[in-house]
């Protein structure tokens, strides 16, 4: 996420190695293979991205390498969160509102200039824009109950 290298020292972190991270943290400190982690963010993100193997798996290897996560050469094999990936969550979700500002800040802006190239088309997607943002409310919303 771009934001990050502006609000932080931890360098470019990618969308995709910070679903991973949050997979690993959410799993606990015991091994998990690479697969399983696929697995989940196929089922999370319900046809809207499709993980590959030749994404992932890269991702993982430098996550490894920045020491945000740990390997595990005996059985179980796999890897597992370390503190210092631990450590990152807090400081990415940390920035979480000012990331949330400048995706939406961005979406306005395309839309704004989409408008003043084709209104009635753009005036379409505003639409589409706002009903996600209200089921995004909805789902932020039973999250707390």
């Amino acid at each position: 996420m771009w934001v990050l290298d502006v609000l932080s020292d931890i360098g470019k972190m990618s969308p995709i190695q910070i679903a991973i991270l949050m997979e690993y943290s959410r799993l606990g400190k015991g091994p998990r293979r690479i697969t399983e982690i696929l697995n989940i963010l196929s089922d999370d993100y319900e046809g809207l991205w499709i993980p590959k193997k030749g994404t992932i798996y890269p991702a993982v290897h430098n996550l490894h390498v920045r020491g945000y996560l740990k390997l595990h050469a005996i059985q179980p094999y796999g890897y597992s969160i370390s503190d210092n990936g631990l450590k990152l969550i807090e400081e990415i979700m940390s920035n979480l509102e000012i990331q949330l500002k400048a995706y939406l800040k961005f979406m306005t802006n395309m839309l704004n200039h989409y408008s003043q190239i084709n209104k009635k088309e753009a005036a379409k997607l505003v639409e589409i824009q706002q009903t996600i943002l209200k089921e995004q409310i909805v789902a932020l919303k039973n999250l707390l109950k």
